[in-house]
């Protein structure tokens, strides 16, 4: 130390945004300005010199990441003070674990004398120890509570719609009206349509982003800077901020995004503690899902073909220079194998390119140690498919205008809004049951304060009510999903006249009308004695 017969003091302050944000117009008492006078003047007056004065803005008082808190303990550890001197001990730190292990121990083993001047601690008077862990507990019950407070707050605006997201998705803005809610970004939603249509189209999303990199679009990062937006993603900055490069995974994440069918989904991650930074994702069923929050940029039914063909579909070999580009596959990713369940994909083709073969991928991979080849030509595939929608469309429009196979798909649509009515009806009874249980978990809270709850039956209250509304999301999340399946269904069959008529007459097939006819198509290993090889179709209605 410097000055070894004079007492030499640091001074720490620290102002948190939840601080910040208690201030009133014109009263600045816990402004970090107002600390640094009142501990200055305090010094002065006790004759203590000032070694440096510290300060933390914008830091919460259980972050152990405070750029001016850890250079205050580095100088104490090389001698430079002898008192640290803070406004209130929660200035220091909200969190007992460092109360103990500095004000209680580093600091006493080192001649450290810590005071702070509010909640009157000071450690060279002896017998207040118990005091200051009373004070530390205070903290951080208060802490806690903060964080319970704000974590309701917040779920509570996420439940009513409100998307608290820093940055919207790719092809979005928030609203200048209210930022809550979004609106279409024009630009940015066409580049998102052209990725969907190139995809259900057959091309990968390889393809996609090298050719979006070819016409210099400039990647969502580059444009939410464009736009002016203070953004920056560290993991893909060289490539994409700087060269303007997309990604593959750009492209398959927007292909797998929900909000384009106008769905906001939060509350995916939460915080392990509020003592901690780390975060761990929740299971589906505890996310916040709000749906038709904001105008969908395609429908559900491209949606949901894109990511059937998404969970099938493999890339295709990379197309060397020079080469005639394949044209794209489109039936890539409807192909599966009849035994293992795996893909099929092009594995060769004849010299005049006319022919494409196709074969089990695990077969392929394991030398055909898993799996059995499944060889077919892909054309006499398409033919096969051409030929049985051929065969559904005669059969389904007579001459009369009488159809079984309509008939039979207006008899489904009617048991399915049946099962949807009865499920719609369950889905209510668990949302008024959960509202029950939240009901009685913010009373139980009011009554831990009112103190018609002790302390220790608050915790034992609340678990059972957390377990209760636990099981209630889950039997939430199941039933909306059930229902999600039953609106598919209607929708599918309720399609499939307006299909049929559009579908009058097919000569060839394309992609079109494979991704609105077929949702697979299985292929099982030719019989040993009749060499013949079972082709299973399965359609989307």
């Amino acid at each position: 130390m410097e000055n070894k017969n004079k007492d030499v003091v640091a001074i720490y302050c620290r102002l948190s945004k939840e601080d910040a944000d208690k201030i009133n117009k014109g009263d600045d008492s816990e402004s970090i300005q107002n600390q640094k006078m009142l501990l200055m003047d305090y010094a002065i007056q006790e004759t203590w010199s000032i070694y440096e004065v510290y300060s933390d803005d914008d830091r919460k008082g259980f972050d152990r990441d405070r750029p001016a808190f850890n250079k205050l303990l580095t100088d104490a550890d090389k001698g430079h003070f002898n008192i640290v001197l803070c406004k209130h001990q929660s200035r220091f730190t909200r969190d007992m674990e460092i109360v103990e292990r500095y004000i209680h121990s580093e600091f006493a083993n080192k001649g450290i004398r810590f005071v702070s001047i509010i909640d009157h601690v000071d450690t060279a008077i002896k017998g207040t120890k118990k005091a200051r862990q009373v004070n530390s507990l205070v903290n951080e019950w208060y802490s806690e509570d903060l964080s319970e407070n704000i974590r309701a707050v917040f779920k509570k605006k996420m439940e009513d719609g409100q998307s608290l997201c820093s940055f919207t998705p790719y092809g979005y803005l928030k609203d200048p009206k209210d930022g809550h809610y979004w609106i279409v970004d024009e630009a940015a939603s066409a580049v998102v349509k052209e990725i969907y249509t190139r995809y259900i189209a057959g091309e990968g999303a390889d393809i996609i982003a090298k050719s979006l990199s070819a016409r210099c679009v400039p990647t969502p990062s580059q444009h939410k800077i464009n736009l002016g937006l203070n953004f920056r993603n560290p993991n893909m900055d060289m490539f994409s901020t700087s060269f303007g490069a997309w990604a593959r995974n750009t492209v398959s994440a927007i292909l797998k995004n929900e909000s384009y069918i106008g769905t906001l989904i939060q509350g995916r991650f939460q915080k392990v503690s509020y003592k901690s930074k780390k975060v761990v994702e929740l299971p589906r069923d505890m996310w916040i899902i709000t749906k038709h929050h904001h105008e969908p940029l395609v429908d559900v039914k491209t949606f949901t073909t894109v990511n059937n063909l998404v969970t099938r579909r493999r890339n295709s070999r990379n197309i060397k220079t020079g080469v005639e580009p394949t044209p794209p596959n489109m039936l890539a990713g409807k192909l599966l194998c009849g035994d293992c369940g795996g893909t099929l994909h092009r594995s060769g083709t004849t010299r005049d390119r006319k022919t494409h073969y196709v074969r089990c991928q695990l077969a392929s991979k394991t030398k055909n140690r898993e799996c059995t080849p499944h060889v077919v030509s892909q054309e006499k595939i398409e033919d096969i498919l051409l030929a049985n929608i051929q065969e559904l469309i005669s059969g389904a429009i007579t001459a009369n205008g009488d159809s079984s196979i309509v008939s039979e798909i207006l008899d489904r649509v009617t048991a399915t809004k049946d099962q949807k009515k009865s499920k719609q009806k369950l889905l209510s009874t668990v949302e008024l049951d959960l509202k029950k249980v939240e009901r009685n978990l913010a009373s139980l809270y009011a009554d831990k304060y009112s103190g018609s709850v002790t302390a220790e039956e608050y915790p034992r209250l609340k678990a059972v009510f957390e377990e209760d509304r636990i099981v209630l999301l889950k039997r939430k999340a199941a039933y909306e999903k059930e229902l999600e399946e039953y609106e598919k269904k209607i929708a599918s069959h309720e399609n499939v006249m307006a299909m049929l008529s559009k579908y009058k007459k097919i000569e060839t097939l394309n992609h079109e009308i494979i991704n609105d006819f077929i949702d697979s198509v299985v292929v099982y290993e030719k019989d040993a004695e009749t060499n013949k090889m079972n082709i299973e179709i399965n359609w989307l209605f």
